[in-house]
């Protein structure tokens, strides 16, 4: 009797490791796939500011309306400047805007999936600093309110970050549309 007991318990934990094992596999490729995020890349150089936007094109067609992908992009190339400009505002801490400069987009694979990736150039008002500002931003976001949006400096010419090691800022999702920009704090 016993053994039948310790027989059976064997089978229901072999069961169960195996059933565990292919749920992990499963959760595992299902994340691989289908969490993707937005990444703001933020490039100091002085007084200038370049950002890399990168957008999934999967949730980018969503909150678009229009499908997004490189079949459809030469059509679409000049709604999408317009789309991503209404939605990235930049200001002073004290609510002055910057000026936000579109300087090219393409689409390229990021993590083994399609990105519509956006080239920014944001520049203060005049006698204003780039070195803390807020970032007013809902690519997206305004759309899918579970998309992520990771905010990232990822070089400072003037004060060195490591290659592939950008320093996170936050993040934008739900109701939380803007980011807190201080180059200094790290």
């Amino acid at each position: 009797m016993k053994e039948k007991i310790i027989s059976k318990a064997i089978d229901v934990f072999s069961g169960v490791t195996i059933s565990l094992a292919l749920l992990l596999q499963f959760v595992s490729s299902v994340s691989a796939h289908s969490m993707y995020q937005t990444a703001v890349l933020l490039d100091f150089d002085n007084n200038k500011l370049g950002a890399e936007l990168q957008l999934p094109v999967d949730r980018l067609t969503i909150s678009f309306k229009q499908t997004v992908d490189k079949e459809h992009f030469a059509a679409e190339k000049e709604q999408l400047r317009a789309y991503v400009l209404e939605h990235v505002h930049p200001a002073t801490l004290d609510g002055k805007p910057f000026r936000v400069d579109f300087l090219d987009q393409s689409i390229q694979t990021v993590e083994k999936a399609p990105y519509l990736v956006v080239h920014l150039m944001l520049t203060p008002p005049k006698g204003a600093s780039v070195d803390h500002f807020t970032l007013n931003y809902d690519v997206i976001a305004h759309e899918i309110v579970t998309h992520v949006v990771l905010i990232s400096i990822r070089s400072d010419k003037q004060h060195p970050i490591p290659a592939n090691d950008p320093v996170f800022l936050g993040m934008i999702r739900y109701t939380k549309l803007t980011q807190d920009v201080d180059r200094f704090k790290r």
